[in-house]
């Protein structure tokens, strides 16, 4: 429509929101670097939180742990170290995981909208139910996929297009929201168009995102307005 504000006439083209999990729907970023350095300990090797950023934020986790044991020289089944990690992020998410700032408003926000909304993450389905119960989200979700599902989690874009097959939807009627350079790449291999929440989203990496919020209400606030205008 002639005039219509550029987001605006962007979202009514959309079907299908999908929804990356850690860093987007609940605030495990800590939760996951406390899981690797705790059980990094528990063979002798240490690791910063940085390391831990730079290294594995947004990889799956068997690709966390083939990351580790090459870094930090392990002479170790990377599945050891996999199932620690696993066993630890599961324990800490039950016990302190919380939902990201404005999580249930957006899910709220897109169902009321009339979109389907899908879950499309590299964490285990352990993780994914460990997720879902803490902060009570199951409902919310239509399609659920987990990378661990796919012979490559991301970048490479399966699980991405596994979500589009389950929704039976083609990539130019759905939405990814991101907040890592990993999913952001798989969602755009996916040929997705993805906003990207995240407090670096402006970093030039995520120069071909479709939005770059700091945080889930920014991205409302600016649905709001344009909805706003519209009328």
């Amino acid at each position: 429509m002639p005039g219509m504000p550029a987001l605006m006439r962007w979202m009514m083209s959309i079907q299908a929101v999908i929804f990356d999990m850690d860093g987007v729907i609940i605030d495990s970023e800590a939760l996951w670097r406390q899981a690797q350095i705790d059980a990094l300990a528990q063979w002798g090797a240490t690791a910063s939180v940085e390391e831990c950023e730079t290294l594995t934020k947004g990889k799956r986790l068997d690709d966390i742990a083939r990351t580790w044991c090459r870094y930090c020289q392990l002479e170790l089944a990377p599945q050891r170290l996999e199932a620690a990690i696993l066993q630890r992020i599961t324990g800490l998410i039950a016990a302190e995981g919380e939902p990201m700032r404005g999580v249930h408003e957006a899910l709220r926000y897109f169902r009321h909208a009339g979109y389907k909304i899908a879950l499309a993450t590299s964490s285990s389905r352990q993780v994914i139910a460990a997720v879902l119960n803490k902060l009570s989200l199951w409902h919310y979700f239509d399609v659920i996929c987990s990378a661990d599902d796919e012979a490559q989690g991301k970048p490479h874009p399966a699980v991405y297009l596994t979500t589009l097959d389950k929704l039976n939807l083609d990539a130019s009627r759905c939405l990814v929201i991101e907040d890592s350079f990993n999913g952001f790449s798989a969602a755009r291999a996916a040929g997705i168009a993805t906003i990207v929440i995240a407090e670096d989203s402006q970093h030039a990496r995520f120069q071909g995102a479709a939005g770059r919020y700091r945080a889930l209400p920014e991205l409302l606030e600016a649905l709001t307005a344009e909805a706003e205008a519209v009328e």
